[in-house]
């Protein structure tokens, strides 16, 4: 029997070397007055200048809000929300990281809907529904790895209850995105480690998702492929362009997976990690990846070592224990190679805030989307395990 499943996408997907140049053109036909959202590491460069004179040259009259900052909180998005409200505009051009994707598709929502000027964003951070039309999204990712360019979500932190967690609606969902690997090239090693394993995890989450379907599957297998095969050289030669190009195609292709398959205990985990720790999210996805598998394997054996044989890091003959074990072998070493470390005490974690983490897990989506049931106690342990 096949699942019934809806997939959800954004519009238009335009992606290739230099494809940024096609913002202007798409833009003009969603309004004259965009919102341009960046971060610093844009508006230190020339080219958010530079994307700014191609609008204008284009007959638009670019708004700019350029102070995103990475891992947003929710007083982040609020001034966002207080910023964007007094300039008078008609679609959102987000253009950055993960960060900057996010709190640009929460401006053209919450910001852009009348009816979403009254609350503030703590409100929805609490649980309000979001409204169910905002202006046209146009996302432009810097990073590979994400994926915010093709979900409905924004993550924020609240550092008062030490909560991180999404908000999340239909409206959010980009009107396009414009995947152009080019703009990654400037990425240092460390985001390409951390973006890019983001993007492998979010692939292995979505093929063993209990949302998972054969639409997803053929995805999530794709994407994982690809990063296996292209970050370690994306990581080691930043200019490589075959290898960004890949990164960039890993990270399409997972976040369409994801997108509608949901995630898994890592993404549960890496949030509340995230929050205690202020650790990049990728970094701790990353951490988390090995110790996950080994508790999923009771419950998604088959699909591990199947992963295992598509990666080339098991022999088609291999049992599935043993190839689902030469997957976890694999993973290990890929993370040493990216320096990534598996103690979570080396970025910060106490042992003092293992049971706050665990608990904060437990009413995640994503964790409620892993293939085995996990209780309080087991995501303690799973915690504790890897301190």
């Amino acid at each position: 029997m096949f699942p019934s499943f809806t997939f959800t996408a954004p519009s238009t997907l335009v992606y290739g070397w230099g494809a940024i140049a096609q913002l202007p053109q798409i833009a003009a036909t969603h309004g004259r007055r965009p919102l341009v959202v960046a971060g610093g590491s844009l508006r230190r460069s020339s080219r958010l200048a530079s994307l700014l004179d191609a609008l204008r040259s284009a007959g638009l009259d670019p708004r700019v809000l350029d102070t995103v900052p990475p891992e947003p909180t929710v007083a982040d998005l609020q001034r966002a929300m207080d910023a964007a409200a007094a300039l008078d505009f008609d679609s959102v051009i987000a253009i950055g990281g993960g960060s900057v994707l996010d709190i640009g598709k929460a401006v053209a929502v919450l910001a852009g809907a009348p009816e979403a000027q009254q609350a503030l964003a703590a409100e929805y951070f609490a649980g309000r529904p979001l409204p169910a039309t905002g202006r046209p999204i146009l996302a432009c990712p810097t990073t590979a790895g994400t994926s915010s360019e093709h979900t409905r979500n924004c993550v924020l932190t609240d550092p008062a209850t030490r909560r991180k967690a999404s908000i999340r609606g239909d409206a959010m969902l980009p009107t396009a995105a414009i995947v152009d690997p080019d703009l990654t090239v400037t990425c240092p090693p460390s985001v390409t480690a951390h973006s890019g394993i983001d993007a492998l995890v979010q692939a292995i989450e979505a093929y063993v998702s209990r949302g998972a379907n054969p639409l997803t599957d053929a995805l999530a297998l794709a994407a994982a492929r690809l990063a296996w095969r292209w970050l370690p050289v994306a990581f080691e030669h930043g200019d490589d362009r075959p290898a960004r190009e890949g990164m960039a195609l890993a990270s399409t292709v997972a976040g369409l997976a994801f997108n509608t398959a949901r995630l898994g205990l890592v993404h549960g985990l890496a949030h509340p990690l995230g929050a205690v720790t202020k650790a990049p999210h990728g970094l701790l996805c990353g951490m988390l990846l090995p110790p996950v598998v080994e508790f999923n394997l009771p419950a998604a054996g088959a699909k591990y070592a199947h992963l295992a044989r598509a990666l080339e890091a098991a022999a088609p003959g291999d049992p599935d224990m043993a190839a689902a074990a030469q997957l976890q072998d694999a993973l290990r070493g890929l993370l040493r190679r990216l320096g990534i470390s598996q103690r979570l005490r080396e970025i910060g974690l106490r042992t003092e805030d293992v049971d706050h983490v665990a608990a904060e897990a437990l009413p995640s989506g994503s964790t409620r989307a892993n293939p085995r049931p996990v209780s309080l106690a087991e995501a303690r342990a799973l915690v504790a395990g890897a301190w």
